[in-house]
């Protein structure tokens, strides 16, 4: 659910088990599931929904290895467990700024000047909360990105047309630097290097996913912009 690839999710599951039970165990991880057998019982659990966390990834290996050196017994585990799962996220004022400076230094980085900067930045801070409505809301994540693309692109065009920004193409690029699935694309590669070709093919398949709505709904409005203004685009 954190983002933890394929790999590490058994590992960690199976070194736990290993430390508190002798007998036969099997773990299997997929990308929308967790199977695990210990001795004649069986559990099945869904993974329903998928998001980034890697400091809650971090804080459940550091459980699962303080468990297998004897640091703590299973109540305190199952306490820590408990506690690491209700811990709230940033808040989204705190994620608001960082996602705006994250697309604003994307902008100079890819060329842009100290406008086009500010302008993502304006633009980072507005998807992000849009994201966040559509979330709460529970819409479909390709909605969601293909929409992101489509409002960045109309932001940044906006800015582009009254004159607040000079270059198109990087202040978008890093506007949609958030929404790239960098992550799940490395998770994939991971995963298929790992030989767990199932999980890291389904990554692979709904990064795709993801580029391709991210791409869809920012080229489309770029598109008819472009033929709007009969081509000329900065």
């Amino acid at each position: 659910e954190s983002g933890a690839e394929t790999s590490r999710v058994e590992d960690t599951v199976e070194r736990i088990i290993r430390h508190f039970y002798d007998g036969k165990s099997e773990v299997l991880v997929v990308m929308t599931g967790l199977f695990v057998t210990v001795g004649d019982v069986t559990k099945t659990v869904r993974v329903r929904r998928r998001t980034i966390n890697l400091d809650k990834v971090s804080k459940i290996n550091m459980m699962s290895r303080d468990i297998t050196d004897d640091k703590i017994d299973f109540e305190e585990a199952l306490k820590r467990f408990e506690y690491i799962m209700v811990q709230k996220p940033y808040p989204l004022l705190v994620k608001t700024v960082a996602v705006a400076f994250c697309c604003g230094f994307f902008t100079l980085l890819f060329g842009g000047n100290a406008f086009d900067g500010l302008n993502s930045f304006v633009v980072g801070a507005v998807i992000n909360v849009f994201i966040w409505f559509l979330r709460k809301h529970h819409t479909a994540e390709f909605i969601i990105t293909f929409s992101g693309g489509v409002v960045i692109a109309l932001l940044i065009l906006l800015f582009y047309a009254i004159g607040l920004g000079k270059n198109i193409n990087p202040m978008i690029t890093g506007a949609i630097m958030p929404l790239v699935p960098g992550l799940a694309i490395t998770n994939a590669i991971r995963d298929i290097i790992a030989g767990d070709y199932l999980s890291g093919g389904a990554r692979l398949f709904d990064a795709v996913v993801v580029a391709i709505a991210l791409a869809t709904g920012a080229g489309s409005v770029m598109y008819i912009f472009g033929h709007m203004t009969g081509g000329v685009m900065g």
